[in-house]
């Protein structure tokens, strides 16, 4: 098999998987779930386009995605609530609901597990046993973001995801640069019901840095 006709399988199974549409990353709908962040995307040339990473590094990142989310659904025992899985160049962002603390353990675990992952960062909620934001309301505040963020002019590109957790936004994702990556936190901030807003969100010359101070820690060691 050729290496063309590889890639090609691969996009295939993703999409198989994940379920390829054309557009911007759709949330997730109310009710317990776990998504990853290929869930309503699709790998074409106008994501690629506006994608800091390459064509290799971006399908690399949905199949760490995609085999965390398996693992996580196989596990025995473990209640799964609302969680979504987000992979940027090896670095996994785990976040949602979980129900018991041993289960937060345990996720951290299985994604470890993973030898490509590169770094973990989790932002889990334990579960409210009354709670006051609803799955409806969360469904919501993400549409209300994230069309925020389509329609804001000082943001280009859509390479960002939305996530709410118990009317918590999550931010993650890539932007051009560090401007956008405030502006991007300050709309979310202004949609009314949101109480408060994690961003994971990183610019493309912030990462640049990153991987130049990394490259000279690696020469001097």
């Amino acid at each position: 098999m050729t290496k063309g006709l590889t890639t090609l399988f691969i996009l295939l199974w993703i999409c198989l998987l994940s379920g390829c549409s054309a557009g911007v990353l759709i949330p997730p709908l109310p009710g317990p779930m776990m998504i990853p962040s290929s869930v309503g995307t699709a790998i074409n040339a106008y994501s690629i386009g506006t994608d800091e990473r390459d064509f290799q590094t971006i399908v690399e990142d949905e199949l760490i995605e995609t085999g965390i989310q398996s693992a996580i659904m196989k596990e025995k025992g473990l209640n799964i609530l609302d969680l979504s899985t987000y992979s940027y160049n090896g670095n996994v962002y785990v976040v949602g609901v979980y129900d018991e603390k041993e289960d937060f353990q345990r996720i951290r675990r299985i994604v470890r597990s993973s030898k490509k992952v590169n770094s973990l960062t989790t932002f889990l909620f334990a579960e409210e046993e009354n709670p006051q934001c609803s799955t409806t309301d969360d469904y919501m505040l993400q549409m209300a973001v994230k069309t925020a963020l389509i329609n804001e002019p000082n943001i280009w590109g859509t390479n960002f995801a939305v996530k709410s957790v118990q009317c918590n936004v999550v931010l993650l994702g890539r932007v051009g640069d560090i401007n956008e990556a405030i502006t991007a936190r300050q709309v979310a901030a202004r949609i009314s019901g949101v109480k408060s807003v994690k961003s994971f969100i990183r610019a493309s010359g912030q990462n640049n840095y990153l991987n130049q101070h990394k490259r000279i820690a690696a020469a001097l060691n």
